[in-house]
């Protein structure tokens, strides 16, 4: 698995080549890591986001301690 890490304000040719990925059997894994981020729209992509304390109602959240765990799991992390 390749896990995407996108700081705060990700850059655009992050998302152009996330967005440009073909349809894989593993599709990447983008992590936002600020909450303030709107998801962007990456249908061949697992899009989640870093929060510290998820409620129930949010769909595709991750704690702290859940990130870490993907990132050992991870094949490859690249930050943007």
């Amino acid at each position: 698995m390749t896990l995407h890490l996108l700081k705060a304000s990700p850059n655009p040719l992050a998302l152009q080549v996330l967005a440009s990925q073909p349809p894989s059997a593993t599709p990447p894994t983008i992590v936002l890591l600020s909450p303030r981020n709107a998801i962007p729209l990456l249908p061949q992509c697992t899009v989640y986001r870093l929060t510290e304390n998820p409620s129930p109602q949010e769909e595709n959240t991750l704690t702290y301690e859940q990130l870490l765990e993907m990132i050992f799991k991870a094949d490859r992390v690249i930050t943007w």
